[in-house]
């Protein structure tokens, strides 16, 4: 289906910065540096915090990010879910700019660099953050990789606003202080997590139809519009009124 769909061959010689920005996704980055970014500011009052290891933190988040991005537009395109007729930009692949294998190369290359700046981070500041990175990495490779892609198992949204949110922002502490826990940043964390969700839920709610048509199984696939809407709704009525919440609980 997609082989038919590609509106010109891509070149195996050259790839385009281009190209590798739209695989990436670059406008939307700013949903893994924004809660990692809120973990920072958890960890303003600790003197003992390594604050020069924040601009690792935060590149570390969005090569998790891109790596996650480049994987779903993958495996979408070799599954058939994206095809020329779909809306949006995400079109790195149907539009034959990257050739799937040029997509696995470049997400490899994301994780790897991950990878090399959590140890980095690690070597730091201590252990503390090698489980909140290990699970970055494997959770961002499974949403659409492996052999239990959980979005294609109605998990994406269920999975996506904790680590979105609470682990990001956690990981953000967990790198400048050494620390392996704070309420404070997972708190924090929350809201952008439950604003993500509703992100991904607006998501596979417009991509439903086509998602039913290629067989993935969605969570707006699998409970229908109405439902799948009101989710949406939800998710994002949730992250608003978060914020004025925690602050009149003085948590933030």
């Amino acid at each position: 289906m997609q082989d038919a769909g590609l509106a010109r061959a891509p070149s195996p010689d050259h790839v385009s910065l281009r190209a590798l920005a739209r695989a990436a996704r670059l406008p939307y980055l700013s949903a893994s540096v924004i809660p990692t970014g809120l973990g920072l500011v958890a960890a303003i009052d600790d003197p003992q915090a390594t604050w020069w290891v924040a601009p690792l933190s935060l590149a570390a988040a969005a090569l998790v990010h891109t790596g996650t991005n480049v994987v779903n537009g993958v495996v979408d395109y070799e599954r058939g879910v994206d095809t020329v007729a779909m809306d949006g930009d995400a079109r790195a692949f149907v539009d034959g700019e990257l050739t799937a294998a040029q997509g696995r190369a470049f997400y490899r290359l994301c994780f790897a660099a991950t990878v090399l700046l959590g140890l980095a981070m690690v070597a730091i500041t201590g252990p503390a953050l090698l489980p909140v990175g290990v699970l970055g990495v494997v959770a961002g490779w499974s949403y659409t990789g492996g052999p239990f892609p959980y979005k294609y198992h109605a998990l994406g949204e269920v999975a996506i606003v904790p680590l979105m949110g609470p682990l990001m922002a956690l990981g953000g502490y967990t790198a400048v202080t050494g620390d392996a826990w704070d309420v404070d940043a997972l708190v924090l964390g929350l809201v952008p997590g439950l604003l993500i969700g509703a992100v991904v839920a607006g998501n596979n709610l417009a991509d439903l139809e086509g998602d039913r048509l290629a067989g993935v199984r969605t969570l707006a696939a699998r409970i229908g519009f109405v439902l799948a809407r009101r989710l949406y709704l939800a998710l994002l009525a949730a992250g608003i009124l978060a914020v004025p919440l925690l602050v009149a609980a003085g948590a933030a």
